[in-house]
């Protein structure tokens, strides 16, 4: 009888055998949306006051000109790069979110391989996707069967899972064999790391999601080396991944089954709104109320009671305690505040002036967010499910309940959405509508690009 695979290995053996015509095109397509999506997060994360500091911080310890920095006319090393545009991908509250994992994808995994893909300098359009696709589909394997778990307990889940996705990515563009990819998963597994209280007032929210991927990218060119690593990461029972992280609560054949056939990927959802994805459902509620109620206004409510999931209110910044624009985009109260004063939660709603402004913060302290049971026991797929009551002054209570976020795979994007996104975030760092007209086609058509370089200079101010 043959020894059982590790975890490691059967993803690993998936990860150097896949094939571009074995990828179908609906995911394919699905792919690229979502990677446009992580590109124009990053432009518009680039001409952020944070992403300077970090930018200036990371490229001054080094002279390398290997891969980078979009939006910028900057080369850096590539390990400086890979942290500098996974960062700016999540800088603003704008990144892809996989339901399950609860993980922004590409601010793990994009940065990292589109800056390793530029530095080997002969990656073709086509082997750049292959590799990007498996970073995409393993971190949502990993995170999938325990993004609620992990997030419980306080670790950052982007940062501890997109580690091992950005291995698959970097290990394919370098050619490993099984056993090689093997041991960089289980060298880049230290990796693991992020906790959630960086989530609700520092700028250190915005780096440290993309911060684990640098393992990746060690771990890769060591394995290629000969280096080995933990060969069964994911389920040692002594500080393997699983049982470090979650205490033994892992989902083998959620992770490792149906490698090829069930895509994982195909959950993840895009943002409409510059906040914390489990608040998108409130916002939509509340977008929708204003438009069928003009007459209601914001000062004919007395009190709105937010029923969420206990995650959800955890993830909450009350009123009081909003003293960045960080803490803003987590902050329910105040989201809903914006939402009914203005309309929206995009861009313009989250500024150092705005999220200071005494009539929105008068409005926020309405607002009261509870955990709600019949919430808390629903299917996973459903966790943003929110129950909105709004009380007005004159005793009536309206009732909303919505289920899934624009932008959710069963709540997708418009293409005419999308590139509206891209446009306006890419627009910050690329003031010329044709360029980013062309970075968009060059991306919808990318498997016939003969060295990825040539995209990538696209998202290089000239």
């Amino acid at each position: 009888m043959s020894e059982k695979q590790t975890m490691s290995r059967r993803l690993s053996e998936f990860a150097v055998s896949l094939k571009y015509e074995d990828i179908p095109s609906e995911v394919m397509e699905h792919l690229k949306n979502v990677m446009l999506d992580g590109y124009g997060c990053g432009l518009f994360g680039s001409t952020t006051p944070w992403m300077k500091i970090y930018k200036d911080v990371l490229t001054a310890r080094t002279d390398r000109k290997e891969a980078s920095i979009w939006g910028t006319r900057d080369k850096t090393s590539v390990t400086a790069a890979m942290m500098i545009n996974g960062s700016a991908i999540n800088s603003f509250e704008l990144d892809d979110t996989h339901t399950d994992g609860i993980i922004h994808v590409s601010t793990g995994v994009l940065g990292c391989v589109t800056s390793f893909a530029e530095m080997l300098e002969s990656v073709s359009g086509k082997e750049f996707l292959v590799a990007a696709a498996l970073a995409y589909e393993i971190s949502c394997r990993v995170a999938a069967p325990i993004g609620m778990e992990l997030a419980h307990q306080g670790f950052n889940n982007t940062g501890t899972t997109c580690v091992f996705g950005s291995t698959a990515g970097v290990g394919r563009l370098l050619g490993l064999n099984a056993e090689q990819m093997q041991h960089a998963m289980g060298i880049s597994g230290n990796w693991a790391s992020g906790l959630q209280a960086v989530q609700f007032a520092s700028m250190a929210k915005r780096i440290v999601p993309s911060k684990s991927s640098e393992g990746a990218i060690v771990g890769a060119l060591l394995a290629k080396e000969g280096f080995t690593g933990i060969e069964d990461v994911f389920e040692n029972e002594f500080g393997g991944f699983y049982h470090c992280f979650t205490d033994r609560v892992y989902n083998e054949e959620r992770t490792c089954g149906e490698l090829g056939d069930r895509w994982e990927l195909m959950g993840i959802g895009l943002k409409f709104y510059s906040t914390c994805r489990s608040k998108h459902t409130t916002i939509d509620g509340l977008r929708k109320f204003r438009a069928e109620h003009p007459e209601i206004r914001p000062e004919d409510i007395k009190k709105i009671v937010v029923h969420t999931t206990s995650i959800t209110r955890k993830y909450s910044v009350d009123a009081d305690d909003i003293k960045s624009v960080v803490s803003a985009q987590l902050s329910h109260p105040y989201v809903c505040a914006v939402t009914l004063m203005e309309g929206n939660a995009f861009i313009d709603q989250f500024t150092e002036d705005k999220i200071k402004d005494p009539k929105i913060l008068e409005f926020a302290r309405k607002v009261e967010v509870v955990d709600d049971p019949e919430i808390e026991n629903l299917p996973r797929a459903l966790r943003y499910t929110v129950k909105i009551d709004i009380h007005l002054n004159d005793g009536r209570v309206f009732n909303l309940e919505v289920n899934y976020p624009k932008g959710h795979p069963k709540n997708p994007f418009t293409k005419e959405e999308l590139l509206w996104k891209f446009k306006t975030l890419g627009f910050k760092a690329i003031q010329d509508d044709k360029k980013l007209d062309k970075i968009a086609e060059a991306l919808f058509n990318l498997e016939e690009v003969k060295n990825v370089r040539s995209f990538v200079e696209l998202l290089r101010k000239e």
